[in-house]
């Protein structure tokens, strides 16, 4: 049974995969994506926290959905969906590695990783807040290390809503500011240029330790 589980999450996987490769929604994702939504108005919304809250599986990128919702909603509400699907996102990973992976991998991943992982697990929750609050770090995989170290899941999930919130704000603001003002979003986006190389060396320090 536990293999069949594990298959039947498999197949899922791949026929997200094959859907974005169908539909070419790697090339230019972010435009199409907007643009699908737009066609459904009403739906927009719910389609949106689906496909954004899905995204760990498809192995697109979180800005994507973060400019794309600037476009789409209103301040407040790009700043609401993209919150919910982005933990909800990281949620399934913590679900997906607890089901299928397991801790049972953790020796192999030790072996493989050692720096990463002994890095991750000395210092989980600082490692797992800097690597979802910095554009430049790959967040997803940081937060695949913290769940293989067994960090609780209520920490997990509160790490993740402190740390990721304010660059959420930021990208979402970018992304709304395309739609009004030139100045404000080079001004939007050199803040975040900014906070991503302080991030950068925060994390690069860590790494160095």
């Amino acid at each position: 049974m536990n293999k069949l589980f594990k298959g039947i999450i498999f197949l899922c996987w791949i026929a997200i995969l094959a859907v974005f490769f169908k539909y070419q929604l790697y090339i230019d994702g972010g435009n199409k994506i907007t643009k699908l939504l737009q066609a459904y108005p009403k739906y927009s919304a719910l389609l949106f926290l689906i496909i954004a809250s899905f995204r760990i599986f498809t192995l697109v990128p979180c800005t994507v959905f973060i400019i794309s919702a600037g476009i789409l909603f209103n301040p407040l509400e790009a700043f609401i969906l993209v919150t919910i699907a982005n933990l909800l996102s990281e949620i399934f990973l913590f679900l997906f590695v607890k089901a299928t992976i397991g801790m049972g991998y953790q020796e192999k991943i030790i072996n493989k990783y050692p720096k990463i992982y002994s890095l991750v697990q000395d210092n989980n929750v600082k490692i797992l807040a800097l690597g979802v609050s910095s554009p430049v770090v790959p967040s997803d995989i940081v937060c695949f290390f913290s769940t293989l170290t067994g960090m609780p899941f209520a920490k997990y999930v509160l790490t993740i809503l402190i740390a990721d919130t304010p660059v959420i704000l930021l990208y979402a603001f970018l992304g709304i500011s395309m739609k009004y003002s030139l100045y404000v979003f080079i001004t939007t986006l050199i803040i975040i240029i900014l906070v991503s190389y302080v991030n950068c060396r925060r994390w690069n320090g860590k790494v160095n330790l």
